[in-house]
């Protein structure tokens, strides 16, 4: 198997992906109509036209999309196609990742498929959203600035991470952590190699230091030309040539303002932010944690894993989580992708009579928090250990993985899919633990199959429930046209934002216009909800099937004229 380790996860993920039958639902989903429109309209035009909503750079994505307009035409199919694609690639540079540091076959691959098939990646690779085509991006500029690391005379390394970090950037400005953290690890390491004086037979002797102090400033240059270059071409670009967009001044810089400047707000949420996503990503990252499961006391010097771990660490650790998830209740805390309604954006009304399974089970998110206690407390344990036993190509990994949780902290909003950059540092750490501590592989194997099965199970709901608001909305009706029903935020927006949005701009400035407020240029006659409303009549309604629920579900279409 080691000979196809790095191949392996890729290509079971594109089967398990190819059995949800994604190019049946040509629809948008969450926020991707917004890439969307750009990406038909690169295709149509030749222009390069962002959405006013979407708040990413997003060119790579955006040009991507237009390439697979091009040649099969346009349809969120197309997309969706393309960005499981991306997907799959982002699993392969990440296989590639785990082999600079001889991880074994099978911890390779665990990590992978966990990665893989956790709720938020897969959720995420199903839709035209800019988060996986960033982490492919991501993790090939993590991937050279290692190789560069481990090699300091690899001047094409360096570049191919310099140009991979641009793309990022590209795609979203999150990337700006990325030659941050790898200027920090060179400056970090220079010190390191200052060895200190001793002093011999009463005279003070300077040990010779097998490395330069500090890195130069061609160094330095090469490290920031292409990213630099990135920033300033796009800032020049969007500013003189394209225009603003009502996202880049009012929410991801009004907003991100609003909330930095208030410090007491800030802190509080930013801790139970921090919380929150260690304990969902014990949740996401479970199948790895169940592998130490057994062996939670071997936390040892072991394999080169040269020193313990601090014995009252981890039982601190598990009383801070513990009282946070006393204090806040149990899972899901953070927004957007994971709900007791299911997996996705919950866009539509009236969840209460959606037949969700276990996701609506209060026993279930009981079971599950307490799972996600022990599971992040052991992933802590673990990143601990692969930090102590690793050398600064393991602590630029965990460097670039904190940078961009911070400067994520820092918006307005923080949705759970924006620990999709998180994950693989936990991923990555739990498989080089693996390597000196002993490891359950029928564990971690039963996890994985039982967490797979459970989202692909939510991945199919969600594709299914969406597929009949669209169905129920587009059947032809003498009085309601398409665009006058409230049938979900992307079903609204990609048939009314566009048209609403050039309407206000025209009326007044950007700053002036409200995040909503595109909504209530239509005269809205109908709406589609899960549950029926006695204020409203009836005029249609659509069964579908759920993997979650041995009863079908039922949206209501229902007039909302009197």
């Amino acid at each position: 198997m080691g000979k196809y380790a790095k191949y392996a996860a890729s290509a079971i993920f594109l089967i398990f992906a190819a059995t949800l039958s994604p190019w049946k639902y040509n629809f948008p989903l969450n926020d991707d109509w917004a890439y969307a429109l750009a990406a038909r309209a690169l295709a149509a035009t030749g222009r390069l036209t962002l959405s006013d909503w979407g708040a990413s750079t997003q060119l790579p994505h955006i040009i991507t999309g237009a390439f697979f307009t091009k040649i099969f035409g346009f349809s969120f199919s197309v997309l969706r196609a393309a960005n499981l694609l991306v997907a799959a690639a982002a699993l392969f540079v990440f296989a590639r990742l785990m082999d600079e540091f001889e991880i074994g076959p099978f911890e390779k691959t665990a990590a992978a498929l966990t990665l893989a098939f956790s709720p938020l990646y897969l959720v995420l690779a199903n839709s035209f959203m800019t988060d996986i085509h960033y982490l492919f991006w991501m993790l090939s500029a993590v991937y050279f600035y290692v190789r560069r690391l481990k090699d300091p005379g690899d001047g094409r390394a360096l570049f191919f991470a310099g140009a991979c970090a641009a793309a990022a950037y590209l795609t979203r400005q999150l990337a700006v952590a990325l030659p941050l953290a790898f200027t920090i690890m060179l400056f970090l390491e220079g010190r390191a190699g200052q060895q200190p004086v001793e002093k011999v037979k009463g005279k003070n002797k300077a040990q010779p230091s097998p490395r330069r102090s500090f890195p130069g400033w061609r160094t330095l240059a090469a490290v920031w030309a292409l990213p630099l270059a990135a920033m300033g071409g796009y800032q020049f670009w969007f500013t003189r040539i394209h225009g603003p967009t009502w996202v880049s001044g009012s929410y991801v810089v009004g907003a991100t303002l609003a909330h930095i400047t208030k410090p007491g707000l800030f802190i509080g949420d930013s801790v139970y932010r921090v919380f929150s996503a260690i304990l969902e990503s014990g949740l996401l990252l479970l199948p790895l944690a169940a592998g130490f499961l057994f062996s939670a006391r071997g936390f040892s010097s072991k394999n080169g894993l040269q020193r313990k771990v601090t014995s009252a660490g981890p039982w601190l650790a598990l009383a801070a989580l513990a009282v946070f998830a006393f204090l806040y209740g149990p899972l899901p805390y953070l927004e957007n992708t994971i709900s007791r309604s299911g997996l996705g954006a919950l866009t539509l009304g009236g969840a209460g009579l959606k037949p969700s399974g276990l996701f609506a089970s209060q026993v279930f998110w009981l079971l599950a928090t307490a799972a996600s206690l022990v599971s992040a407390v052991l992933l802590l344990c673990a990143s601990s250990l692969a930090l102590r036993a690793g050398g600064p190509e393991l602590r630029f990994i965990f460097a670039a993985a904190l940078l961009q949780l911070g400067v994520s902290l820092a918006g307005a909003k923080f949705f759970d899919r924006y620990l999709l950059t998180l994950l693989p540092w936990f991923a990555f750490a739990a498989a080089f633990a693996a390597k000196g501590v002993r490891f359950s592989k029928p564990a971690a194997g039963l996890t994985l199959v039982f967490c797979a099965a459970l989202a692909w199970a939510g991945m199919k709901d969600y594709l299914a429930w969406n597929g009949a608001k669209w169905e129920l909305a587009l059947k032809p009706r003498a009085e309601t046209a398409p665009g006058e029903i409230i049938n979900g935020f992307d079903y609204e927006a990609w048939f009314n934002y566009e048209k609403n949005m050039a309407y206000l701009k025209s009326m007044k400035p950007l700053n002036m216009i409200g995040e909503w407020e595109w909504q209530k240029g239509t005269n809205y006659k109908a709406i589609i909800s899960f549950t029926p409303d006695p204020r409203f009549k009836v005029l249609d309604k659509i069964e579908y099937s759920t993997p979650l629920s041995s009863r079908k579900g039922v949206l209501y279409l229902m007039s909302v004229k009197q």
